[in-house]
């Protein structure tokens, strides 16, 4: 249902703005106003799923007593990837290709970065069993 209410939105949304271009004088400005609006929207609500989402994960690595440092770092390269991800597209449909691959770049720079706490984990353990 959540699914059908984001579609329906980004449809009205498609419709306003080539209503806009076609029948204002302003068009590029409102236009480009409510796709930054529509797209502002779409990030509210997709962090609100990913919030329900992330709470479950945590309640089930408290029930399992997982490490709460490996588990932040899990949340941390989701994250990440999915505003890198998220910021790649934006450029993209903006024509700024060049800006949204740097950004997707960024992203898998600071996943490794971020990550590399548990590579050395995984080192330090690979070179306890030898």
């Amino acid at each position: 249902m959540e699914m059908l209410k984001l579609v329906s939105f980004g449809i009205v949304a498609t419709i306003f703005i080539i209503a806009i271009g076609k029948y204002s004088e302003h068009s590029a400005l409102f236009g480009m106003i409510l796709r930054i609006v529509t797209v502002i929207i779409f990030m509210i609500f997709i962090l609100e799923q990913l919030n329900s989402v992330f709470r479950v994960i945590r309640e089930l690595s408290y029930k399992v007593q997982m490490d709460s440092s490996y588990l932040n770092i899990i949340l941390k390269i989701i994250g990440i990837a999915y505003l890198a991800e998220f910021g790649y597209q934006l450029c993209k449909d903006a024509g700024e290709e060049a800006i949204g691959s740097k950004i997707q770049f960024a992203g898998k720079v600071m996943i490794f970065v971020i990550s590399s706490p548990v590579i050395l984990a995984l080192v330090s353990l690979i070179t306890e069993l030898l």
